[in-house]
């Protein structure tokens, strides 16, 4: 039997605004619930970064989950610089290490790559990618995968040796396997319909009617949340056991 797996989940924002479009559940929790879904025996521990709460050690956890956030990787926040060196740290360590969102974009800027504004606009809503490249643990195979975005930066430069497992014409870069312990996915596997609705609904968005209208006319059809999930813990499972896989 294998050991249960320990995730690290190193938070980069609350979205406290939206979680009343979810029953209330805090935002870990959103994580939890959809890992405990492929595999009930993961546990967990929270570290609050985005507010200074750290872990010790890479060690304190198996594996380690980064997730979205509305700031920007390149802007200079002490929290943003402190999370770029343990990210080093869980490189150096070859921690198992899935970036979500803003956690994508970080690892790829922390590995040598680029994030920048992308000219195409933001991307909002369902988005529709094709696989390009096959691994062990993208199981059950599929030839696309449709996930929840909400970004408007994107990894324009790869760092040496990255792998593009899916992509879009409007997302070269969406699902990058960095290196065999670091995996990037630009969407949003934990997000539905309703939260992306709740985002829309802050007075931020109010102020920019058109692009409000763009996200809301594009939450039609169904996310691969499970099949995204599984292939995450699938992964943590392989980097973490390599020779199990060979």
């Amino acid at each position: 039997m294998n050991k249960p797996l320990h995730i690290g989940l190193l938070l980069c924002h609350s979205f406290e605004d939206i979680l009343d479009t979810v029953g209330g559940l805090d935002y870990s929790a959103i994580f939890r619930q959809q890992l405990l879904a492929v595999d009930p025996n993961i546990k967990f521990s929270d570290f609050s970064v985005h507010e200074g709460e750290f872990p010790k050690s890479v060690d304190q956890c198996d594996v380690w989950l980064v997730n979205g956030s509305p700031e920007g990787v390149y802007d200079d926040i002490p929290w943003i610089h402190t999370l770029s060196d343990f990210i080093k740290q869980l490189d150096t360590a070859k921690k198992p290490t899935v970036g979500i969102c803003f956690g994508h974009q970080l690892m790829a800027q922390v590995l040598g790559g680029k994030v920048e504004l992308s000219g195409k606009g933001w991307g909002i809503g369902l988005s529709h990618n094709t696989i390009v490249a096959d691994t062990a643990y993208m199981q059950p195979k599929t030839s696309k995968i449709d996930v929840m975005v909400f970004h408007q930066d994107q990894v324009v430069q790869l760092p040496s040796g990255s792998k593009v497992l899916a992509k879009s014409d409007f997302c070269p870069n969406y699902m990058v396997e960095y290196n065999p312990h670091m995996l990037g996915i630009q969407g949003h596997p934990e997000f539905t319909a309703k939260m992306i609705e709740g985002i829309l609904s802050y007075e931020t968005y109010a102020q920019h009617p058109t692009l409000r209208a763009q996200g809301m006319a594009n939450l039609e059809g169904h996310p691969d949340m499970q099949l995204l999930f599984g292939w995450m813990v699938n992964f943590y499972r392989q980097a973490a056991h390599p020779a199990k896989y060979l």
